[in-house]
């Protein structure tokens, strides 16, 4: 009599189970009961806990019926600017720049400095569910490192301005040093890149140019700050005859894969410009309405097709770093403005901030949606708590009841970077009263 062979259980390295799980793909699949599999950081099943293969795992958490979902990708913030939250407060753009922000640059900001203003955001970021964030600031380096020691991602761009920086003396040291942090992060499982050039009004013709020419030698986006405000329009076109939007399109700057923050003040022309050249849009609606730089015309860029995503902008001028919270106000004000509760839903609010920005960095190949093969980056959420009640349907109450504070757990990378609201990894109470000590003078 043959026997049968028996063969072990598949092991893992982490397992989830018990989860409602929200795998935001094409055909928005979920599985009510639900179970993740992760090796090497990776997904290796997603689906009904019943159809799971048999397993055993280094980790097995169990979600007890909480969603589980991709992490939040911010799309556009700077994020040692922790260093400088609330200074400046209740002043427009041109004035928060030239008067506040600049200045206390120059005076205050070293590796150190951005190493500690960094940790701060990051250590912010994880705690609301953010995987994945793009930064355009100085000291990249020491960014990473912070990145590297939380183990969160990140999209780095040393931020290009014809003027000296407090990293660099020239754009040409500024894009000289992009290459080289290309080429010091090239298969880094946490870093990827972009060049960061600040924005129309504070570079030449020349070093928009050269930062395009840049991108699309190194194969990665080129990324900046477009027609925030409308005095950006105004003063460009009395130098160039142009809008911000068609000043950048005639130099060539979106002849590659680009993407653009803000996007508050365009005409038709504008947006066509855009549509054409398949820019990447992030939208920053809190940073905007503190500024009163002015509200982007989601509705209308979308009708053309654009692909929007979220970003917080830095904590000087949002002052949080919650992409949650500027996808909530983002789901709520098209809708006053235009008199229409449905003009942006909840579903598209959502895709805004984990999809899109995965679409608009060249990512949405391995990250953005749960699925097989794609990077293990995704949140627990609690809903076990009386404003998730009732259920009814997960992502209205994602975009309009969920809080900040309800990710219990945040795994990235397949890693567990905070669990049941602890970071694990780094002491968060000794950077905290670091950064508390070490903060700059009133």
């Amino acid at each position: 009599m043959t026997r049968p062979i028996l063969t072990e259980p598949k092991h893992y390295d982490l397992a989830i189970k018990n989860a409602f799980i929200l795998t935001l793909d094409d055909e928005w699949t979920e599985f009510a009961k639900g179970l993740i599999l992760v090796n090497h950081g990776s997904l290796e099943y997603v689906g009904p806990e019943k159809k799971g293969p048999a397993y055993s795992a280094e980790k097995i958490i169990d979600a007890k019926g909480n969603i589980v979902m991709p992490s939040f990708f911010n799309g556009h913030t700077h994020s040692a600017m922790s260093l400088l939250r609330g200074l400046g407060s209740e002043l427009p753009l041109d004035s928060w720049l030239n008067e506040h922000i600049w200045p206390a640059e120059a005076r205050y900001l070293s590796p150190h400095n951005v190493y500690l203003g960094s940790m701060v955001s990051a250590l912010e970021m994880i705690r609301c569910g953010t995987g994945i964030f793009v930064d355009m600031y100085f000291f990249q380096e020491e960014t990473v490192r912070a990145c590297e020691e939380l183990g969160i991602r990140i999209v780095v761009g040393e931020g290009i301005l014809d003027f000296p920086t407090p990293n660099k003396k020239s754009p040409s040291e500024g894009l000289k040093y992009t290459e080289y942090l290309h080429k010091l992060y090239s298969g880094h499982p946490l870093v990827e890149m972009s060049v960061a050039a600040h924005a129309p009004y504070t570079c030449s013709p020349g070093v928009l140019k050269e930062a395009a020419e840049l991108a699309r030698k190194l194969d990665i986006p080129v990324t900046i700050h477009l027609a925030e405000t409308a005095a950006e329009n105004i003063n460009i076109k009395n130098m160039f005859g142009k809008s911000s939007t068609a000043h950048l399109a005639g130099l060539g700057f979106f002849d590659g894969r680009a993407v653009a923050y803000h996007c508050n003040h365009l005409s038709e022309d504008d947006i066509s410009i855009l549509a054409e050249h398949k820019v990447g849009i992030v939208t920053n609606p809190r940073s905007n309405m503190k500024l009163g730089s002015g509200l982007s015309p989601l509705p209308e860029l979308m009708e053309k097709g654009l692909v929007i995503g979220i970003g917080t902008d830095g904590a000087a001028s949002n002052n949080n770093q919650s992409v949650l919270l500027d996808m909530q106000l983002a789901a709520r004000l098209y809708k006053v403005k235009h008199l229409d509760p449905a003009i942006i839903n909840a579903r598209q609010a959502i895709r805004m901030a984990v999809n899109n920005n995965a679409l608009n960095y060249g990512l949405e190949k391995s990250m953005g949606s749960l699925e097989k093969g794609k990077l293990a980056d995704m949140i627990i959420i609690n809903t076990d708590q009386a404003h998730w009640q009732p259920l009814y349907d997960p992502y209205p109450q994602i975009v309009y009841a969920m809080q900040p504070g309800d990710v219990i757990t945040n795994i990235i990378n397949g890693k567990i970077i905070m669990e049941n609201r602890n970071i694990l990894g780094v002491d968060e109470e000794r950077f905290i009263i670091s950064f508390q000590q070490g903060r700059l003078p009133d």
